[in-house]
């Protein structure tokens, strides 16, 4: 059986992805910050729901052509299927095509941030198929990697400032292992890595965690997991996660559990093709079935809350507490 996120067990392995588990709630705990406040001259109280953090999870991997930018796609709508309201920025920097997967037009990009246009990641913000929201990214344009310390300060500040109508935001990095990456995965809550059974997708992945835990970005470790993609079956993930697995507590003393897998599937293909994500036209091919299953274990084991989308109902906010 595939050894992905357990959040109860007694092995080292999976006691080790239960105490990830219990840092990243920790950090992405909501913080009650509001409560009841005086009223109106009337005098009757009334409460204001408390700020929160929400969780930031970067997806990223060692080399392209894995499919890392199909997974951000299709798990942003697998989460918004469960009922998680959910904004994909796509950070591919100058190769952004997250919009093309999505069959999207958007009129502005990432880069209209991070100017003086006066937009804000919210205002980039686009309705996506499938019930989540865009950020475009930029295309043929190098600006973001080309921004200064104050200028990527604002742009991950106004990430974090995205808790008032969102439960989680995801990035799509560029790949590989550019100062755009570790920087989005250094400040992100936990990082995704993807990676095929190819044995160049697997060397990377490992250069990739090895540049991220070892601190040679400049920043703490993140806590990191893997997901498996194009795998024949669960056998196969198991293989491959083994193998990262082994060497990077050999060699980095890091231990890294896996979030997920998917399987081969021609009806990944044939969607990316036809522009429409999968999880919308074969959500139940054994891709969509096994994005689905990855989507409920991210959010069980990042904790993230469906509050966003309960405030937008009728019963409101309190009422789904």
């Amino acid at each position: 059986m595939a050894r992905a996120l357990v959040l109860h067990s007694d092995s080292p392995d999976e006691q080790n992805a239960g105490d990830q588990a219990s840092r990243l709630r920790e950090l992405v705990g909501s913080l009650d910050q509001g409560g009841a406040n005086p009223s109106d001259q009337a005098g009757s109280a009334r409460h204001i729901a408390p700020e929160r953090r929400i969780p930031i999870i970067a997806i990223a991997s060692g080399k392209g052509g894995v499919g890392k930018t199909t997974t951000s796609v299709n798990l942003s709508i697998a989460l918004a299927g469960q009922n998680r309201r959910t904004v994909l920025m796509d950070a591919d920097i100058g190769l952004a095509n997250a919009d093309v997967l999505c069959g999207l037009m958007p009129k502005n990009r990432l880069e209209a941030a991070a100017s003086q246009s006066g937009f804000t990641l919210e205002d980039l913000a686009i309705d996506a198929p499938g019930g989540f929201r865009l950020i475009p990214g930029s295309v043929g344009i190098g600006r973001v990697d080309e921004l200064n310390d104050e200028e990527r300060r604002t742009l991950l500040t106004s990430l974090r400032t995205m808790h008032r109508h969102n439960d989680v935001v995801l990035i799509d990095t560029s790949a590989g292992l550019g100062p755009s990456v570790t920087e989005f995965v250094a400040a992100a809550d936990l990082g995704l890595v993807v990676v095929t059974p190819e044995p160049t997708s697997i060397a990377d992945a490992y250069a990739l965690i090895k540049v991220l835990v070892s601190g040679e970005a400049g920043q703490r470790p993140p806590v990191l997991s893997l997901i498996i993609n194009q795998v024949a079956n669960e056998r196969e993930a198991d293989q491959v996660h083994d193998r990262i697995a082994g060497v990077c507590d050999r060699f980095l003393g890091y231990q890294i559990p896996m979030l997920g897998y998917i399987r081969r599937d021609k009806k990944v293909l044939a969607a990316v093709r036809s522009r429409v994500p999968y999880m919308i036209d074969a959500p139940k091919s054994h891709a969509g079935k096994d994005m689905a299953k990855l989507a409920k274990t991210l959010i069980d084991w990042a904790g993230i809350e469906g509050r966003a989308a309960a405030s937008s109902s009728k019963r409101g906010w309190f009422a789904r507490r």
